[in-house]
């Protein structure tokens, strides 16, 4: 894997939560085990404007056992221009079908604070994304802990600086860009949130194939960009997300549905409650799995309990006299494995090492055997 140039380490706080890692090499960028990856269910418009029904799905998100659950809110009239609003179904907008989804699922203003008090309660972290500045305003009133931008506004400076002045953490999604687009926005964000900004490696395509997610840029943007990096993916299945959770993806998003047989242009891509589930614990399992990258390797107590039971010890080959010099020859590896390291006879015979007493055939050699003049504890037991 060719080294990608060094960035400053970030980590932020979302939620009460610690993100990310004090990435700096690639080995650190990969670095699962530094926090919990912060898992967010996206329920978007998968609702389909029914307020019981997202209710339901922040539920069944808590059940399912993830962090943070996520809305969308538009001002559709400031999201488009007057004349695409008016007139979806001209070709040239390109929203005969997309604009009716939106107006058909937007949940009414004065449900978003029961869904927040709801997941609050329940422990959740409550996120939306703003797709306009309005919707800044209206989330500012519902007093949000943080805010997320959706890939089609990563390059937009209007929202950004709204969102920013709020002086909260943002997660921003990063589809549909080239890398070039990276490295000239990703500044510019982290100048404007300054320790409390996120980026989502994203693939904007409903499902995504497999072969496009392209997860090693999880760590490319790490490395170039030193903040946390999450993925915001679109795949079918929990494999796909797992595996961003293994290479070091500080953030999980994954679209969320009750029935993937519901309307909507985002269910084919969403997790059903089991498949959430399923995700989390896979994930849980995957940084348990990863343990602590800085520990030093040490066997397990079951090691050492199998280590007696299959490990080999230095045994004698053949009868050995006390004063006789010590041959590979004279010695081989049995079972069990309570004495000393087979890998000490090289070292016992590089140092010239003597026999201190008579050991009979098959008999495990000890410390106590070997001449004291020999150091036996400096061999690479």
């Amino acid at each position: 894997m060719s080294r990608i140039p060094q960035a400053a380490p970030a980590a932020i706080e979302i939620f009460g939560k610690k993100v990310g890692n004090e990435a700096v090499t690639f080995a650190q960028a990969s670095n699962a085990g530094a926090h919990p990856c912060l898992i967010v269910a996206e329920c978007g418009i998968n609702h389909g404007g029914d307020t019981a029904r997202a209710m339901d799905m922040v539920r069944a998100a808590a059940d399912a056992g993830v962090d943070v659950v996520k809305f969308q809110r538009r001002d559709l009239q400031a999201t488009y221009t007057p004349e695409a609003f008016a007139d979806p179904n001209r070709a040239a907008h390109g929203l005969a079908h997309y604009l009716p989804v939106l107006k058909q699922t937007q949940l009414p203003d004065k449900d978003y604070p029961r869904l927040k008090a709801l997941a609050e309660a329940l422990g959740l972290g409550f996120l939306v994304t703003p797709f306009d500045e309005p919707s800044v305003d209206f989330l500012e009133a519902l007093c949000v802990d943080a805010y997320k931008v959706a890939s089609c506004d990563f390059n937009n400076p209007f929202l950004h600086a709204k969102i920013a002045a709020t002086g909260k953490p943002v997660i921003v999604s990063t589809g549909m860009q080239h890398e070039i687009a990276l490295f000239e926005v990703i500044p510019t964000l982290k100048e404007m949130f300054p320790g409390r900004l996120a980026l989502m490696h994203t693939v904007s395509s409903y499902p995504t194939a497999f072969r496009d997610c392209q997860l090693h840029s999880i760590l490319r943007m790490k490395i170039n960009h030193g903040v946390p990096v999450g993925w915001s993916g679109h795949e079918r299945g929990v494999a796909v997300s797992t595996s961003a959770a293994a290479l070091g993806a500080d953030i999980i998003e994954r679209h969320f549905t009750l029935d993937r047989t519901l309307p909507g242009p985002d269910q084919a891509a969403s997790l059903e409650p089991d498949g959430l589930k399923k995700l989390v614990e896979r994930i849980r399992a995957t940084e348990d799995a990863y343990g602590d990258p800085y520990s030093t390797k040490v066997p397990t107590r079951g090691e050492a309990q199998t280590q007696e039971i299959l490990g080999k010890s230095l045994c004698a080959r053949r009868d050995i006299k006390a004063g006789e010099p010590v041959t590979m020859d004279m010695l081989e590896a049995r079972s069990p494995g309570r004495g000393l390291s087979p890998f000490l006879a090289t070292y016992l015979v590089r140092t010239h090492a003597v026999m201190a007493r008579d050991v009979a055939a098959g008999v495990h050699l000890s410390a106590q055997d070997i001449d004291k003049k020999v150091t036996v504890g400096a061999g690479p037991c």
